[in-house]
């Protein structure tokens, strides 16, 4: 059975099966898996017989907003989605009509069985200078706790920054770096911790970014810590984070963030941030809310 699109829509759906592929791939994206879907056929006449999917969601799961994402995948197709809800489960029927005839239809019941888990997980975009206005005007857009992370090698340039970005963005936490824009707490502790103690006089409330290193030339990870509690500093350690640039390339960007949707080892990502990263992270931040991943300020701690 092939359709043409009706006039408005933008994209030609082929067949029955591209539908039934556009919606399998909506529920994989907001994490729902094959156990939780029942489907069965109804014949309507001799020369159609039409799909119906019954899935099985987890309370807390939205189903206003797999409703809209069905409605915004379908739309350029000329296909609408009307749907009801049934009382008192509060089951959502939605009917995939396409040129007056229902083609498909879906059914979102609630299952008591399933817990609906949200992985918590921190995202942060380091720059190697101020950002411009536009990219600042960018994450505060994403509307969620994302600190912007700026490189700073003495405690008077932390103060101007943080002055600048006092209106314009909250979150915000300090890289110090030596001349060579290299990880000051790594290269030399004892004079990070001279101008961490500097900083505390200047910005008592001021939080810095910790990366450990185990390496034989290097300070360990225990060293650090008792150096870094010689100040009343906080502390975040984004030692495990994902560490994602645009070197990767945008597919290989997006992949790793794929990663956070399980969180059982990556529950923090490093950006190197540009227009390119921000443009990218904007793109999929959209999908991994879905998947069930609530970005949080990343934990901090106090040596």
């Amino acid at each position: 059975m092939l359709f043409a699109s009706p006039e408005g829509a933008s994209k030609h759906l082929r067949s029955l099966a591209q539908a039934d592929t556009l919606i399998q791939q909506e529920l994989e994206s907001f994490n729902i898996q094959n156990r939780q879907l029942h489907t069965s056929t109804i014949n309507v006449d001799s020369n159609f017989n039409r799909k119906i999917y019954r899935v099985g969601v987890p309370f807390k799961l939205s189903k206003t907003q797999l409703h809209a994402e069905l409605n915004r995948v379908f739309y350029d197709y000329g296909v609408k989605t009307p749907a009801r809800v049934s009382f008192p489960q509060k089951d959502v029927r939605i009917d995939l009509v396409y040129q007056g005839t229902v083609i498909r239809s879906i059914i979102l019941q609630t299952d008591p069985d399933l817990v609906f888990t949200k992985n918590k997980v921190s995202i942060l975009v380091a720059f190697n200078e101020m950002p411009d206005n536009e990219l600042i005007s960018k994450l505060a857009s994403l509307g969620e706790p994302i600190p912007l992370v700026l490189k700073v090698t003495s405690p008077m340039e932390a103060n101007e920054m943080a002055k600048k970005l006092k209106s314009r963005y909250q979150h915000i936490l300090f890289w110090l770096q030596n001349d060579d824009g290299e990880d000051l707490i790594k290269t030399n502790p004892d004079k990070a911790v001279n101008k961490l103690k500097q900083l505390e006089d200047i910005m008592p409330d001021a939080e810095m970014l910790l990366l450990n290193t185990n390496s034989h030339n290097q300070s360990t990870e225990a060293e650090q810590k008792k150096l870094m509690a010689k100040t009343n500093l906080s502390f975040v350690n984004a030692s495990d984070a994902l560490m994602l640039h645009e070197g990767l390339g945008r597919a290989s960007f997006r992949h790793e963030l794929d990663k956070l949707v399980d969180n059982s080892e990556n529950s923090m990502a490093l950006i190197t941030g540009n227009e390119t990263t921000v443009m990218w992270l904007s793109e999929k931040l959209p999908e991994l809310t879905k998947a069930g991943v609530d970005i949080i300020y990343p934990p901090k701690s106090h040596f």
